[in-house]
């Protein structure tokens, strides 16, 4: 199997990291010249990418055609591709419907919807699909903690939650920057603040789905720490402003496929 990438950004790169480093993947992967110094530099680190100049060729040449464009790209790049019945086509683009792809990719119809997140790299994080594709799923269940849902209304609560990676990042920088301005040396904050949301998160991923709302109350003693801490950002209305936020992406997505 060949699978082709058109668009050769950080996801484009994070997924063929993972399949090649993580995954141990020996199949052909081609990328197109976008991003020329990154698709380059995939061609150099891996034997089995090669760099295609036109979209076309690129087309022709493989069985799976992955997405990687902006949204507002998509339509256009894949109706100007004379691409083949008998070919998968998996997009990574945000808000851009099946109902969209299909027509963009026709005669095509096996048409999916994925959302990695860049550390499957490392063969960690999920990825979202829509429809449920075994073959996909195959493939995505390499590198990373592959979810599937039939209903496309389901699909954009993943949209809307993979918003947050940004919030992680700058709460963990936050947190990190605050314990280097009360005097601790920078490297050792970092040691501290990494290891703390790693722990947080890894215990998270081992705990049954039903016990996941039970594991802030089980940590919080009356009068303690947490329960301070948490009480506080109650307050100041963090809780809310999480859910208004996510609230606000899933509007934006919905608006986009409707």
């Amino acid at each position: 199997m060949i699978i082709g990438f058109l668009g050769t950004g950080v996801i484009t790169e994070a997924i063929i990291r993972g399949l090649y480093d993580a995954a141990h993947y020996e199949g052909t992967i081609l990328v197109s010249r976008r991003s020329e110094e990154r698709s380059q530099r995939l061609s150099e680190t891996y034997p089995n990418v090669r760099v295609v100049d036109q979209n076309q060729e690129l087309a022709e040449q493989c069985d799976w055609i992955v997405v990687s464009v902006l949204p507002q790209q998509v339509s256009e790049v894949l109706s100007e591709l004379s691409i083949r019945q008998d070919q998968k086509v998996v997009s990574l683009a945000a808000g851009v419907s099946l109902d969209e792809l299909r027509i963009a990719a026709a005669p095509a119809t096996d048409v999916v919807r994925v959302i990695p997140m860049p550390p499957i790299e490392h063969g960690l994080g999920p990825v979202a699909l829509c429809p449920p594709d075994d073959a996909t799923q195959a493939l995505f269940h390499r590198i990373g903690t592959c979810v599937a849902v039939l209903d496309e209304n389901q699909f954009n609560l993943f949209g809307a939650t993979s918003a947050l990676m940004a919030d992680f990042y700058d709460q963990v920088a936050g947190v990190t920057r605050w314990m280097n301005e009360k005097g601790l040396d920078l490297p050792t904050a970092a040691s501290y603040t990494t290891a703390l949301y790693h722990a947080l998160a890894d215990l998270t991923v081992r705990q049954p789905s039903e016990t996941l709302h039970t594991m802030s109350a089980d940590c919080q003693t009356p009068g303690g720490l947490n329960a301070q801490f948490l009480s506080r950002r109650n307050r100041v209305g963090a809780n809310q402003s999480l859910i208004d936020g996510l609230e606000d992406i899933l509007n934006r997505l919905e608006s986009a496929t409707d």
